[in-house]
């Protein structure tokens, strides 16, 4: 069985106590992106927790541990594959028991920055509680920590290992009995709200749908309300799906960056055949990077080849420094231009001649 599978078991035994409402973008303050969909090829999406409050309850950490849980499902290559993640009270700042019943600001990280190929992406995220003994903490944050290893660029390379964090994930569930205490299924596909994946709020409150209105429901400065005030004495998550057009993370792109320094060194020392095979490896590493978009892999092969001519129009032999693919990319053109301007051919990206 599936932990996709295991997860929507659980969540059916809590669906008639729960509402799940897309924040729309007239209720949210400000609105930002809010509705915005992601563009395939061109876009990435993160999700965070943006806000959870648990009302209080003399269960919690005491026969129940709480765990949040999120696995996204999505084309990455040419394959589909899940990126689950777990987060236990240690990695949740203020969640505990003595401050059950107050309004946590989490802000906290789900995934990690994932590129929109398009196609079907499932996101499933809850809360879960788990029963038994105090070990189930600790094999949380095991859990937890191997998570957050592999939510660091390169993605491409942690693939084998997000399937081990899954089996772990499934283990954990059939040992501790307990059940998803709030918790939500959504797929995404096609290129129109609400059913094109896109930026924005999503309020999951433990509550019977007959006795609360979800368009009473509005997301003012990050924080969840209920006909205008914050909400209080309910449980429930607020998650947020992020879209991003640059990338903040361009120094963990090692497989590009590396080769890249390395041909810009050679060319100092005046070796202009290694230059020429360190750069070739990175404009490869670039076309080929999985953790980039489509327009990307274009974008940034390009700016690395700017970046190599006016290095080699310099001379070969003299010192300079040596810049990075963050340094080439932050002088980059902007994706939205790059997109609309006139595509340019692989094998002009891949002549160094």
């Amino acid at each position: 069985m599936s932990l996709l599978t295991i997860l929507d078991s659980w969540r059916a035994h809590e669906a008639p106590s729960l509402v799940v409402h897309d924040v729309p973008a007239s209720a949210v303050l400000p609105a930002g992106d809010t509705g915005q969909t992601c563009r395939a090829g061109v876009d990435y999406f993160r999700l965070w927790l943006a806000e959870m409050r648990l009302a209080r309850d003399r269960e919690w950490f005491a026969t129940r541990h709480p765990a949040v849980h999120a696995l996204v499902r999505l084309r990455f290559g040419d394959a589909d594959v899940e990126f689950p993640t777990v987060a236990g009270p240690l990695s949740l700042p203020g969640l505990d028991q003595a401050h059950l019943g107050d309004v946590i600001q989490l802000d906290h990280l789900l995934t990690p920055l994932l590129p929109y190929n398009g196609g079907v992406v499932e996101i499933a995220a809850g809360l879960l509680a788990l029963e038994g003994t105090s070990a189930v903490k600790a094999v949380v944050k095991a859990m937890e920590t191997m998570g957050a290893a592999l939510a660091v660029p390169p993605l491409s390379t942690a693939i084998a290992a997000t399937g081990a964090l899954g089996s772990a994930l499934q283990v954990l569930l059939g040992a501790a009995s307990g059940r998803q205490h709030l918790g939500v299924h959504l797929s995404y596909a096609g290129a129109q709200v609400p059913k094109a994946l896109h930026a924005g709020y999503l309020a999951i409150v433990r509550q019977d749908a007959t006795r609360l209105e979800a368009r009473d429901l509005s997301v003012q400065h990050g924080r969840l309300h209920l006909r205008g005030a914050p909400v209080t004495g309910l449980d429930y998550m607020l998650l947020r799906v992020e879209r991003v057009q640059e990338r903040d993370d361009w120094r963990a792109l090692t497989a590009i960056d590396a080769p890249f320094r390395e041909a810009q060194a050679a060319l100092a020392y005046g070796n202009e055949a290694m230059a020429k095979a360190s750069m070739s490896r990175a404009l490869l590493e670039a076309l080929q990077s999985k953790d980039l978009t489509e327009a990307d892999r274009r974008r940034v092969a390009s700016e690395l080849k700017k970046a190599w001519e006016d290095a080699r129009n310099q001379g070969l032999g003299l010192e300079r420094t040596t810049p990075s693919l963050a340094d080439a990319m932050a002088l980059a053109v902007p994706v939205e231009r790059f997109v609309e301007a006139a595509p340019v051919s692989m094998e002009a990206l891949l002549s160094l001649d």
